[in-house]
């Protein structure tokens, strides 16, 4: 069986990949950009753990040492690691297996929010106005008010870099003085949104792509840009679907390979989905997927590997997840009262971390955040 090889940091969307691979029987190398790992070590499944002060030095070790009869399979557990298996792809390309985009552009010009935007476009995805700025430039004549500014690639800059104007003066001030990460930016029309979707799929070798379940998203950490505490995993409506087929058909056509996801901001003010971005790896909800019956890492790994893909039956009801690191961020940070934190957990179904076979994660998260909370106080 072949080996797998999880390049990442020591963080949530990594650990989703060895629990998901590793309840599967997979054997799981974890290679982090860390200096001591003090989550994915708790992990039952994490057989061996490599620490590395980068993503370059994580390929040379890969390369290197885990050279086998059976290629193993590489699963990027973030943007920065994606770009580093592309960036040496011609390196690994032979001794091992790993997503990748079968076409002329690579998932470098793909990562880049306005050629995101371009191609949404060209398959007729509901688009916020979207200007691409310098930092230290002046703020676009065309746009409307509020808006928000991002990062053009999100690993190059930092979620620091996010803000929200409310008119055209506070945007200059935003671009001249507070962009502080990033050398170029997003300005994107700001959608009110009630909810977002979050998308995750897998897009096989022979073209067909995956998307098995909806993930709504509908409570937020404000403290944390808007990362989402409470999801419902629902089976596909139809108004989604209609998207999705968009979607299926703008994978195809980049030529990708591998797992995704793709997000979407439902406005309160028109009813639209509005598309916001792409991510070409494993998404950091996606164990909420694997919790209601599909282990797209798996899949994946299958595919590449050339095996039978194993058949799912994935969930006909909704159910509810609380991402409870987060969740809990947000109490100590008092983003939410007591009591309507406490509310949050009736009727809830499950949780981000938690796989009942691999507690010690789940555990050791709150234990961090309390040391975190005590450090703080002193």
């Amino acid at each position: 069986m072949n080996k797998a090889i999880v390049l990442g940091s020591d963080a949530v969307n990594a650990l989703g990949l060895v629990q998901s691979l590793g309840r599967e029987g997979v054997y799981i190398i974890a290679v982090l950009d860390c200096k001591k790992s003090v989550l994915i070590s708790k992990s039952k499944y994490a057989k061996e753990i490599v620490n590395v002060t980068n993503f370059e030095q994580g390929i040379d070790i890969i390369s290197e040492k885990y050279l086998f009869e059976e290629p193993a399979v590489i699963f990027p557990a973030g943007d920065g690691a994606a770009l580093a298996i592309e960036k040496n792809s011609s390196r690994l390309r032979g001794m091992f297996l790993f997503e990748h985009i079968v076409g002329e552009k690579g998932l470098e010009f793909y990562m880049q929010k306005q050629n995101q935007i371009s191609i949404a476009r060209e398959f007729n995805l509901n688009v916020p106005i979207s200007i691409r700025v310098q930092k230290g430039g002046e703020a676009p004549d065309k746009m409307v008010y509020p808006c928000i500014v991002k990062p053009l690639v999100s690993c190059e800059g930092d979620k620091r870099d996010i803000h929200i104007a409310e008119d055209k003066t506070e945007l200059n001030e935003i671009l001249k003085n507070k962009i502080n990460f990033s050398t170029e930016v997003i300005v994107q029309q700001y959608i009110d949104k009630d909810y977002e979707y979050d998308m995750m799929g897998c897009a096989y070798k022979n073209q067909e792509v995956n998307i098995p379940l909806s993930n709504r998203m509908v409570k937020f950490n404000r403290h944390l840009q808007d990362t989402s505490t409470v999801s419902y995993i629902e089976p596909l409506d139809q108004k989604i679907t209609i998207e999705i087929h968009k979607i299926k058909k703008l994978m195809v056509k980049i030529g990708y390979v591998g797992l995704f996801s793709v997000e979407f901001m439902h406005s309160k003010t028109d009813d639209k989905i509005y598309f916001t971005e792409i991510n070409f790896r494993n998404d950091g909800e996606n164990s909420f997927i694997v919790h209601c019956g599909v282990n797209l890492p798996f899949l994946h790994y299958q595919d590449l590997c050339g095996f039978e893909k194993k058949i799912y039956s994935p969930i006909t009801k909704s159910k509810k997840y609380i991402w409870e690191g987060i969740h809990f961020s947000g109490l100590i940070k008092k983003d939410q009262s007591f009591m309507s934190w406490l509310s949050d957990f009736k009727g809830v179904d499950g949780f981000l971390y938690y796989f009942k076979d691999d507690k010690k994660p789940f555990f050791y998260q709150f234990a961090n955040k309390l040391l975190e909370r005590l450090r703080f106080k002193k």
